[in-house]
């Protein structure tokens, strides 16, 4: 039975898609997506153009009003959604128990990208550093209900047996705690041997980034090794390898594409498919840069996206799956890491940043780990990262966006600039909603 359902409005944060068989509602307070059918859609969108909207009893569109008001989509008109987006950002600034270092545990690298924006000048984690690490951990893990390390360089395997031990001793700590343990690596692959593999699966590390730049062709152009090594062959037989496994793993395939590399994807993309499709732990995830030779530029990570989706359709006409794409949808889901105050970046000397972009730009540095565990924190510098967003900037206060960015998708751009940018998933919303899948079907 339809309850009395009066004076109620669409939401601000709707976003509505219409395709030719069907349309689709997302809202970003909720971050629920949901498709209605040809024969509700007329319907849905006479719903949506009303300012105020009341259930007589024998309104025939009774039941699509009730199903709007229960999934967020119409709200009483008396409701303020933007305090309402403001509250949802405190309440997750205050349960947000979990860690997150990110540890550069080796600065160098065994490839020389064309485009790498890092100077190799730093090596290997210092012992000094690594002890600090354990201290910190040990002092105030108590603090946290869930540590997440992310092993990032340079690149990461080179130190392979250091990463170990820490490993080791980060999970011996959150056992002794009862602290959840969870890890990630970002990788070039070259050195992600199956046996490698299958030791970092014993360690937790349980999430994969590779970089594929493309076919053969482009990606030895650009991934090129230290010495000018082709490196393409060795990683796909590594990720071939890792696939005959049957450990339960997350891999995402990036891929840097400008011009010259999408010239080659639906080639890329008869590989992986032919390799990778069926397998449910490995996704496809793109990158829109504007050069890939010789950049040595920070802000390539920038780009808009909207190039890319020919490519992104055509891969998911193919069967392959984006559903991961829906985090940056959810509430809070397209936040940087760099403006959650839980969030450090540790680098091999000991200096703690916010940003794995900009290891140069001075606002960056925002402390150091001593070897007793001390974080000696530069509270001005930090505050820049912690600081502004949403409630700062008239654009993004109405935004409908707003409760998933909080206008923190880039606080590095927002200090440099001091423009707040809106996150690429915005700048695409309507191809992203098609590129994932529907939480609701009304029918």
């Amino acid at each position: 039975m339809i309850r009395n359902l009066n004076n109620l409005t669409p939401s601000r944060f709707n976003v509505i898609v219409k395709n030719v068989d069907s349309l689709k509602l997302y809202n970003s307070y909720t971050g629920k997506i949901a498709k209605f059918d040809n024969e509700n859609q007329k319907k849905v969108l006479s719903i949506l153009k009303s300012k105020n909207i009341e259930i007589e009893k024998e309104d025939l569109d009774g039941e699509v009003i009730e199903f709007l008001n229960e999934n967020g989509y119409l709200v009483n008109k008396n409701t303020d959604e933007f305090r309402l987006s403001t509250a949802l950002k405190h309440k997750s600034l205050s349960s947000n128990r979990t860690l997150r270092l990110i540890i550069l545990i080796n600065e160098d690298c065994n490839f020389r990208c064309t485009y790498c924006y890092e100077d190799f000048l730093k090596k290997e984690i210092k012992t000094e550093v690594q002890t600090g690490l354990i201290n910190f951990l040990e002092e105030n893990i108590n603090n946290y209900n869930h540590l997440h390390i992310s092993w990032f360089g340079g690149e990461p395997l080179k130190s392979y047996e250091t990463l170990k031990k820490l490993s080791k001793s980060f999970l011996d700590i959150c056992e002794k705690n009862n602290v959840f343990y969870s890890s990630d690596i970002t990788t070039n692959g070259y050195l992600l041997t199956p046996e490698v593999f299958d030791t970092l699966i014993d360690l937790n590390v349980t999430s994969y980034q590779v970089t594929l730049d493309g076919t053969a062709e482009t990606h030895n152009k650009y991934r090129v090794g230290r010495n000018g090594e082709t490196t393409f062959d060795e990683i796909f037989s590594n990720l071939e390898k890792i696939r005959e496994t049957e450990h339960e793993f997350h891999m995402i395939l990036r891929s840097n594409i400008n011009q010259e590399v999408s010239t080659v994807m639906m080639q890329y993309l008869d590989l992986v498919e032919k390799n990778f499709k069926e397998d449910s732990r490995f996704y496809l995830h793109f990158i829109a840069v504007l050069n890939l030779k010789g950049a040595q530029d920070s802000s390539i990570h920038l780009c808009d996206s909207k190039e890319l989706f020919p490519i992104y359709e055509e891969a998911k006409e193919r069967g392959f799956n984006f559903d991961f794409y829906k985090m940056n949808l959810q509430p809070n889901g397209s936040e940087c890491y760099a403006a959650n105050p839980n969030s450090y970046v540790i680098g091999s000397d000991g200096m703690i940043y916010k940003c794995t972009v900009a290891f140069n730009n001075p606002y960056n540095h925002v402390g150091w780990l001593k070897e007793d565990g001390e974080m000696e924190i530069f509270e001005e510098r930090l505050s820049l990262w912690l600081s502004g967003g949403a409630n700062e900037d008239s654009n993004c206060t109405s935004c409908y966006f707003r409760p998933s960015c909080h206008g923190n998708a880039c606080p590095l751009e927002r200090i440099e600039s001091g423009t707040t940018p809106c996150p690429p998933v915005k700048k695409n919303i309507k191809k992203y909603i098609n590129l994932v899948g529907e939480d609701l079907v009304y029918a």
